[in-house]
């Protein structure tokens, strides 16, 4: 066996009747579980414009936040970056983790949370897996209209309790309704509870936020009757309660990568393993005490010290310790956090 352990370590999601065949047609394919992958790669975070950074390997030209697809000075596509994770980025990731499961997979679905498990990546964000046997024998695109239907992709108002006449909207979504229709209710009356919430709903013209807070008491009260009615104070029509209910989607929806889900074969980092980019642990989380995981304390494996050349590294906490950005320094340093910018590859190891 060589001295070089593997930087980092996958297993199947699916399952064959002979997963040793030497190529995947002879493998037999059985099914797959039901795999998300959530990772702050796929938000555009305030954080990742500071901890974040690229630069071009022809002419040097290098910037902050998400890499351009090729050079602004240049016009060059060889750009490398180094994507670092914070606090702001995890905790984003477990808010879309708990929205996807809370919102979705348990009520929507009829997932068991017996069968789902939670899988810290080992860096930026969270894998779900769902374990149902019913979900196993679930194709590619099967798998994309979960994906579609989890982002509310492609939702047409007509179809989830929206009647239109020529005088606006006298029927709208009933929260006794299932999907996505009681989800549009929900959150329509949410924002007529809390009518402070309608300014911040882009696409509504001021003279309407203003008429539909002054009526907001009246609104909910029948926007909480059975069925409820939708009245449609003068200059609120159709469109204004579109805007609203689309403003409802993109707060109950969730990001998710798509090619990881529709999948069937898919490879997906094996718990218990270390992510070769941060050096941290790729955990099994418990649902129940899901908010409490903290991976910057409770996925870290290593002890002692080493001292190491640091290029150029960004500021980070880790094990309850703050780290200020270093730049062109010698520094001995717990083996965790040096662990970390030797997998980043901002600094080297001094023997």
């Amino acid at each position: 066996m060589g001295k070089e352990g593997p930087a980092h370590v996958f297993h199947s999601a699916a399952y064959y009747e002979t997963p040793d065949a030497p190529q995947m047609p002879l493998k037999g394919w059985k099914g797959a579980d039901l795999v998300f992958d959530i990772d702050a790669d796929h938000f555009d975070l305030p954080c990742q414009k500071q901890h974040d950074s690229w630069w071009c390997l022809d002419c040097e030209k290098n910037g902050r936040g998400h890499r351009p697809d090729q050079c602004p000075q240049c016009n060059g596509t060889r750009l490398k970056t180094l994507k670092w994770m914070c606090g702001e980025c995890l905790a984003k990731s477990k808010h879309e983790v708990i929205k996807i499961t809370e919102n979705f997979l348990v009520p929507d679905m009829g997932i068991s949370k017996n069968d789902i498990t939670i899988v810290f990546s080992g860096h930026r964000g969270y894998h779900i897996h769902a374990f149902t046997p019913k979900l196993h024998s679930l194709g590619s695109q099967e798998r994309r209209e979960i994906v579609d239907y989890i982002s509310g992709t492609g939702i047409d108002f007509r179809y989830h309790g929206f009647v239109e006449n020529s005088y606006g909207v006298p029927k709208g979504p009933d929260s006794r309704s299932l999907g996505w229709e009681r989800k549009i209710a929900e959150g329509i009356r949410q924002r007529f509870r809390k009518p402070e919430q309608l300014s911040h709903i882009p696409g509504l013209r001021a003279n309407q936020i203003r008429t539909l807070q002054q009526d907001a008491k009246s609104i909910y009260k029948q926007l909480a009757e059975e069925p409820p009615r939708y009245i449609t104070p003068k200059g609120v029509g159709q469109k204004a309660w579109y805007t609203i209910a689309q403003h409802v989607v993109e707060s109950y929806s969730a990001v998710v990568d798509e090619p990881v889900t529709t999948d069937i074969h898919r490879l997906i980092r094996l718990p218990g393993s270390l992510h070769g980019k941060t050096g941290f642990l790729v955990k099994h989380l418990d649902l129940a005490k899901f908010d409490d995981f903290d991976p910057f304390n409770h996925a870290q494996v290593f002890s002692g010290t080493a001292t190491v050349q640091i290029s150029n590294a960004p500021a980070f906490t880790l094990n309850g310790e703050h780290y200020p950005p270093m730049r062109e320094i010698k520094k001995e340093l717990p083996l965790s956090a040096a662990m970390l910018l030797l997998c980043k590859g901002v600094a080297e190891l001094v023997i």
